[in-house]
């Protein structure tokens, strides 16, 4: 029996696919995971000490480009009440967006304008050197999380707009479903990507609906 005498005269409409499909190119949907966080300040951080030979700066530059990350335990343990405490429980929770508020005070220009401001006033080598990895980190952050949604990622990276829209993460950041690999060090360093394809295999999956 043909796809067109089982439905009638319309064709089914495309499913709602929630998978993510890996052939179809999604990998340009990745967001910044922890690893590329880690491997861009080791970088940052090599090049700084062999270029200044400065300890401070460089301590300060990893400081900023990757621990700037405990905000999200913050988040995790006093905002979202998280009682698993285990490395990939963690993880998992980020990279697939469950989140329900995001604060991340670290995660903010007006951190950096103060974290600027009292580096000027001590003049503190370490202080110059965190402000510079901090820099990094959002600005890598806001190229790659940028495409898990359709809000504005620019004014979420402001302390003072999440504050203004009660840290909520749906507001702020959307709902688009996220997948992420099972495994936990690929999770670590590919981070998550949209849980669905892009339009071109959307069409493809409907045109194979139709054909039966």
């Amino acid at each position: 029996m043909s796809g067109a005498s089982a439905w009638g005269d319309s064709p089914p409409a495309a499913p709602a696919f929630t998978r993510w499909f890996p052939q179809s190119g999604a990998a340009t949907l990745a967001s910044m995971s922890p690893g590329g966080h880690l491997v861009t300040t080791a970088i940052a951080g090599g090049a700084v000490l062999a270029a200044t030979g400065s300890v401070q700066l460089t301590m300060g530059l990893v400081l900023g480009g990757f621990l700037i990350d405990v905000d999200h335990m913050v988040d995790y343990l006093l905002v979202e009440r998280r009682s698993e405490l285990t490395p990939a429980a963690f993880l998992r929770y980020y990279t697939e967006g469950r989140m329900r508020r995001l604060v991340l005070a670290l995660h903010s220009y007006e951190a950096l304008l103060a974290v600027a401001a009292l580096a000027w006033w001590l003049d503190s080598l370490w202080l110059a050197g965190y402000l510079a990895g901090g820099a990094m980190h959002l600005v890598l952050d806001i190229g790659f999380n940028g495409r898990l949604t359709p809000k504005n990622i620019f004014a979420f990276y402001s302390f003072g707009f999440r504050w203004a829209h009660g840290f909520d993460a749906a507001a702020l950041f959307g709902s688009e479903p996220r997948v992420a690999p099972a495994s936990f060090w690929r999770s670590l360093f590919l981070g998550a990507r949209l849980a669905r394809p892009r339009v071109g295999d959307h069409q493809a999956a409907a045109t194979r609906a139709t054909r039966g």
